[in-house]
């Protein structure tokens, strides 16, 4: 069975990420309904996603089917360009 996952990955005091987890928040239903694992990750706590995930910047939305990384987000960006990533990745299943 194919499982998604949407990693946000931000830091603390970071305005933009704050405003991506309340759009994530406000989305929630809608990414269940798509069968969406989201997990949140702080570089503060763990700083080895930066060279993992070859980050330059947060907040970064990272798209994995099957734990591989098959889209991503950079940047603060619109409830409706989160949920099209994600259609995007499942259909190209």
């Amino acid at each position: 069975m194919t499982q998604l996952t949407l990693r946000k990955i931000s830091k603390p005091n970071c305005r933009p990420c704050a405003v991506l987890t309340n759009y994530l928040e406000s989305i929630a239903v809608d990414l269940l309904a798509l069968d969406v694992n989201v997990a949140e990750h702080d570089i503060a706590d763990d700083p080895a996603l930066v060279e993992r995930y070859n980050l330059s910047s947060v907040p970064v939305l990272v798209l994995e089917r099957n734990g591989y990384e098959v889209g991503r987000l950079n940047g603060l960006v619109s409830t409706t360009e989160i949920l099209d990533a994600v259609k995007a990745a499942k259909e190209d299943v």
